[in-house]
């Protein structure tokens, strides 16, 4: 679950239809019964746009689920690779190093050891790699509008 669940669930909560096109899914039943519905879905995608801004964190796009969640930090400000003369971020741009990170929130809930590189999570790290990318068209969040960012992604996709 993520913050794009909230609007549906409160649309529903106050007898409204959720429109199709909006993102997310609504929780109200959970609220209601405590009981998870059988096609609720089991991960969910994200995204922080705002490289080094506000919080100081580098831009990224994850995938969670219950017991994981897969971070790819892409490292560069897309606004201003993109477009140079922007004025945006002016104080910003600097790039961060591209990097995976990879946590078994069930044993590691607070995301202090990162195990992308342990061989013993092979498998989870491929399933969240093509859950990642089926979720990122599903909902237009490619980069190919972005060529500096896809490169990077391109180049790091393996890695």
């Amino acid at each position: 679950m993520n913050n794009t669940y909230f609007a549906p669930t409160i649309i529903e909560l106050a007898g409204g239809k959720v429109p199709e096109y909006m993102q997310g899914v609504s929780f109200k039943s959970i609220l209601e019964t405590g009981e998870e519905p059988p096609d609720y879905p089991q991960a969910t995608y994200y995204r922080y746009w705002m490289h080094m801004e506000h919080h100081q964190n580098p831009a990224h796009f994850g995938v969670r689920t219950k017991d994981y969640k897969l971070i790819f930090f892409y490292g560069i400000n897309y606004r201003k690779m993109e477009d140079p003369s922007s004025r945006m971020n002016y104080f910003h741009s600097f790039n961060t190093p591209v990097a995976w990170e990879l946590y078994n929130l069930k044993n590691d809930p607070q995301e202090m050891n990162n195990v992308y590189g342990d061989p013993r999570y092979t498998d989870v790290k491929a399933d969240l790699k093509k859950q990642l990318k089926s979720m990122r068209a599903e909902l237009n969040e490619e980069d190919s509008n972005h060529p500096n960012t896809q490169k990077i992604i391109d180049e790091h996709w393996d890695d």
